[in-house]
C-alpha cells in the first residue's frame, strides 16, 4: 500500500512516441525531448533525447539508436525504463525520493500495453503509477470542464497515434484511436520521395521537411527546397530541386486516414450531444496538429469550426500536470494505477 510522503517527488510524464516531456513536482517541466535513446552493445544508455536523435543512422555497429515507443506505447520495455530513468537522473533526483507518477496513454491502449507504461515507471522509480487517456488529459490542460455536462472533442495528433475522444461528465463517450499519425506523414515522404524521383532520405530528413516545407493549405505556392542525397539505384550523388507542392500528394493517404477517423467519430456520436459539438467545435492537440492547413481540412470535410489549441505540445502534459496536482478531485477519471 503507497503511504504519501511529503519528502516525495511526483512526476507527470507524457511519454510520446514522438516527444517525451516530464514534469517534476515543485520543479516543473525537466525534460522536452525526442523520444530516441542510444544504447552500446551493453545495453549502457550513451546520449537521450535529442542527441540520441541527432546519431540516428549514423552510428557505428556498436551503438544501437532506438525509439522506446511504438503507436503512443512501449515497445522495448529495457529501453523505455532506461530513457525514463535517464530523464529523472538529469532532474537530479534521487530514486529514493519519487515518488506518485501520473502517465497519459492512448484511449484504446491493450491492458498488456497499459502494464508496460506502469512497470516501466516503477522500474525508473516511481512508488506508484496512474494513467489517464491522452484526451481526457489535454481537455483538462486545456481548461476545459471534463467532468460537467457539456461535452468537448478532442482529436489528439502525436507521433504514433492520432487519439479522437468526446468527453462528458467525467468519462469518454465516444472514443476512436488509430495508429496513424506523424511518423506516418514522415514515412510517407520519404517512401514516396524514393518511389517517384529515386532519392534516398531517412526519416528524421524526412520530418525536417515535413516541418520545414509542408503545407495543407491551397494555395498557388511556386517555392521549392533543394537537398542533395544518393540515387536509390545508381547510388551516385546528385542535388535535386522540387517544388513544396509535392508533399500533399505525398501524404494525401495518411491525411485521408485521419480525417475518416474523425468522421466515424461524428457517425457514432450520440444525438444529445450534437449540439454541444456543433457549438464547441473540434479542438487539435498534439505536434501533429501544427501541420499547416489541417484544422481547414477538417473543418472543410466536417462543417464543424476547428480550434487548434494554444499550445499543441503541451496540451496532454499540462493535464496530466493538473491531475499530479489534485489526484483526489480527479480520482474517477484515473483509468489504472499499480
Amino acid at each position: 500500500m503507497f503511504v504519501f510522503n511529503p519528502f516525495h517527488i511526483d512526476l507527470g510524464i507524457d511519454l510520446g512516441t514522438a516527444n517525451t516531456i516530464v514534469y517534476a513536482k515543485n520543479k516543473g517541466y525537466i525534460c522536452n525531448e525526442a523520444s530516441y535513446i542510444a544504447l552500446n552493445l551493453d545495453n549502457k544508455t550513451v546520449a537521450v533525447g535529442n542527441k540520441a536523435k541527432e546519431m540516428m543512422g549514423r552510428t557505428p555497429f556498436a551503438i544501437n539508436v532506438v525509439r522506446p515507443l511504438s503507436d503512443g506505447v512501449i515497445s522495448d520495455f529495457a529501453a523505455g525504463e532506461a530513457f525514463i530513468k535517464s530523464f529523472i537522473k538529469r532532474a537530479n533526483i534521487p530514486r529514493i525520493r519519487i515518488g506518485r507518477a501520473v502517465m497519459g496513454v492512448p484511449t484504446q491502449a491493450s491492458e498488456v500495453e497499459k502494464m508496460a507504461m506502469i512497470d516501466s515507471a516503477r522500474l525508473a522509480g516511481a512508488k506508484k503509477v496512474y494513467l489517464i487517456t491522452e484526451p481526457m488529459a489535454a481537455a483538462i490542460g486545456l481548461n476545459k470542464d471534463v467532468m460537467g455536462g457539456s461535452a468537448n472533442m478532442i482529436v489528439d495528433i502525436g507521433g504514433g497515434t492520432t487519439d479522437i475522444a468526446v468527453i462528458n461528465y467525467g468519462g469518454i463517450v465516444v472514443d476512436n484511436t488509430i495508429r496513424i499519425a506523424g511518423d506516418d506523414l514522415d514515412q510517407a515522404i520519404a517512401t514516396y520521395i524514393k518511389q517517384k524521383y529515386r532519392i534516398k532520405i531517412g526519416l528524421v530528413t524526412a520530418e525536417k521537411l515535413k516541418k520545414n516545407f509542408m503545407s495543407l493549405s491551397e494555395t498557388t505556392n511556386t517555392d521549392v527546397f533543394k537537398f542533395s542525397s544518393l540515387d536509390s539505384i545508381t547510388g551516385v550523388a546528385k542535388k535535386y530541386e522540387f517544388p513544396v507542392e509535392i508533399f500533399k500528394e505525398a501524404i494525401k493517404e495518411v491525411i485521408d486516414e485521419i480525417i475518416n477517423a474523425v468522421l466515424h467519430v461524428l457517425e457514432v456520436l450520440p444525438a444529445e450531444l450534437s449540439s454541444d459539438i456543433i457549438n464547441c467545435g473540434i479542438i487539435l492537440t498534439g505536434g501533429g496538429s501544427q501541420l499547416p492547413g489541417l484544422d481547414t481540412i477538417i473543418k472543410k470535410e466536417t462543417g464543424l469550426n476547428v480550434h487548434i489549441a494554444d499550445n499543441p505540445l503541451f496540451s496532454v502534459a499540462n493535464g496530466i500536470k493538473k491531475v499530479l496536482h489534485n489526484l483526489k478531485y480527479y480520482k474517477r477519471i484515473i483509468i489504472n494505477s499499480r
